[in-house]
């Protein structure tokens, strides 16, 4: 083992640990445990089914769709014993902009131990997933990260091509199909008919909204799982009604965007020599690092803001999320 110091780490010191246990941590809301459930709940009664599989877990970048999944993958691991080093129970394939109707059943077939996945015209590649799919034993299921990039970008036939393809594959595939995205993926789940019926089981990771009393209490869970963690100065405790509505404002309500300041201004502070707590230039230079370009100065900082005005716009907030539901 090799205990050199990087001199491109993070440097030694009481916020180095401090950071990486922050991005360790995960947190079982109420919102992401229900998805963590419902997903379980699928696995379990896989074998016992033969209805379609098909599971839709929904929200907006930074609602935890991401981490949601992965946990679940590692609750399956633990479950079925398997090491870290063991091939996947429950593959997560990432989608992009330019995956095609061939590309998903390529990265499918892959993903269930077809030797010869990328060979063969998309036709041969759909009618050998119909074959192989009931006998993919080595995989407990199959997740599609990002899925809506899969029909964005493409015309009116690419995308029917596309849904009746993933349609194809969710009767053919006799275990979970879970597609994650962001709300609008749903229009394209409902697009075609038989899609509706696939995907009937859906989960919502929402942004939060302070005047919602289960809202409230995932976001003081949250914040009071990484304030255990973290040494703040006294104006900076995440726990405090305060900061909770300076970082919702700050994060625009969502769970991954607040989570990242937190970790970016603790990556501020263990990069200052000498530096043990994290304060408020911190996360003030942490909200200009990621800040749209024209509100970045003082007069809509929210750590810099008095905690009246931060009050009255995270309400406004509040308001917009729901008038937008």
């Amino acid at each position: 083992m090799n205990d050199t110091p990087n001199p491109l780490g993070i440097p030694d010191g009481p916020l180095k640990d401090v950071y990486e246990s922050l991005n360790a941590l995960y947190v079982v809301t109420r919102r992401h445990g229900s998805a963590l459930d419902a997903m379980k709940r699928l696995v379990r009664v896989s074998g016992s089914t033969s209805s379609h599989q098909g599971f839709a877990l929904l929200g907006e970048s930074g609602s935890g769709k991401t981490s949601t999944i992965q946990q679940f993958e590692e609750w399956l691991r633990t479950e079925l014993g398997l090491a870290a080093s063991d091939p996947s129970p429950f593959p997560i394939i990432p989608l992009t902009a330019a995956t095609r109707p061939k590309g998903l059943l390529q990265a499918l077939l892959a993903a269930g131990g077809d030797p010869v996945s990328s060979t063969g015209t998309r036709d041969e590649l759909d009618r050998r997933f119909q074959t192989l799919a009931p006998n993919m034993t080595a995989i407990r299921g199959i997740a599609l990260d990002e899925a809506h990039h899969a029909f964005e970008a493409k015309n009116g036939s690419e995308k029917v091509t596309m849904a009746l393809t993933l349609k194809n594959v969710v009767s053919a595939f006799p275990k979970p199909l879970i597609t994650l995205g962001p709300m609008k993926l749903e229009q394209y789940l409902d697009a075609a008919d038989g899609m509706p019926m696939r995907f009937m089981r859906r989960e919502f990771l929402e942004d939060m909204r302070l005047d919602l009393a289960d809202d409230l209490h995932d976001l003081r869970a949250v914040l009071k799982a990484m304030d255990e963690l973290l040494p703040s100065e006294p104006s900076c405790k995440l726990d405090s009604p305060d900061m909770l509505k300076r970082l919702y404002l700050a994060g625009q309500a969502s769970f991954g965007r607040i989570v990242s300041l937190v970790r970016i201004a603790t990556e501020r502070a263990a990069f200052e020599p000498g530096t043990v707590r994290v304060g408020p230039a911190h996360y003030s230079a942490a909200w200009l690092s990621v800040a749209p370009r024209r509100q970045r100065s003082d007069k809509f900082d929210p750590f810099k803001l008095d905690i009246d005005t931060v009050t009255k716009l995270a309400s406004q907030l509040c308001t917009k999320l729901r008038e937008r539901e």
